[in-house]
C-alpha cells in the first residue's frame, strides 16, 4: 500500500501527539532517531517541541489509512544561514516500526526530494545518520552519497561511540 503525503507548516496538537508516540515507538524498537532505547514519552515530547517548528521548516507526514494516522515522517529544515539557502537538512527520518521493510522509508525520501524541488533555489538535500547500523547503505540506495564522517561524534552508551555520517543528494 502506498503512502499519502501531506506537508505541514503548522502542527495541530493532535498530530504532534501522534508523531511523538511514533517517535517513541521507533526509538524503543531500536531506531537511530535521536535517542537511545528505552526512552520515555516526556523526553521525546520535549525535543519535539523544538523539532516541529514552523515558518522556514516543513513537516512531511505519510499515512496509509483514511484517518491520517502517521506511518512515516521527517522534517525539512532550512539551515537559517545565507550561504546555505540552497540546501535543506532532512531531520528525524522515521518510519513506524510496524511498517519497516515495506518501502515506506524510500517513499518518504522520494517525496522529500519532490517537495524540495518545489522550494525556490533549493539544490541539495543533506542528512546525517548514526554509524554502526548500516543506515548509510539504505540512504545510498535512495541516491544519497556519503560526503563526510565525524568519528565518535555520538555517544549512545558509556563505552559506545558512533560515527555521525553526513550524506547528500544533489537535486
Amino acid at each position: 500500500m502506498a503512502l499519502t503525503f501531506r506537508v505541514h507548516t503548522e502542527i495541530p496538537d493532535d498530530l504532534r501527539a501522534r508523531l511523538v508516540d511514533l517517535w517513541v515507538d521507533a526509538t524503543n524498537a531500536g531506531g537511530a532517531v535521536g535517542f537511545v532505547a528505552p526512552v520515555e514519552r516526556e523526553t521525546v515530547d520535549a525535543t519535539a517541541f523544538r523539532q516541529f517548528g514552523v515558518g522556514l521548516d516543513l513537516l512531511l507526514v505519510g499515512s496509509e489509512s483514511p484517518d491520517g494516522a502517521p506511518a512515516a515522517f521527517l522534517v525539512v529544515t532550512d539551515h537559517r544561514f545565507r550561504l546555505m539557502d540552497h540546501v535543506r537538512l532532512l531531520k528525524t527520518v522515521i518510519v513506524d516500526p510496524k511498517h519497516q521493510g515495506q518501502g515506506y522509508g524510500t517513499e518518504l525520501l522520494r517525496e522529500a526530494e519532490r517537495v524540495a524541488r518545489t522550494l525556490d533555489g533549493v539544490e541539495l538535500l543533506h542528512l546525517t545518520c548514526r554509524g554502526g547500523l548500516g543506515l548509510e547503505r539504505f540512504y545510498g540506495k535512495c541516491g544519497y552519497t556519503e560526503v563526510g564522517r565525524v568519528p565518535r561524534m555520538l555517544r549512545v552508551g558509556a563505552d559506545d561511540y558512533r560515527d555521525e555520517i553526513h550524506m547528500a543528494l544533489t537535486l
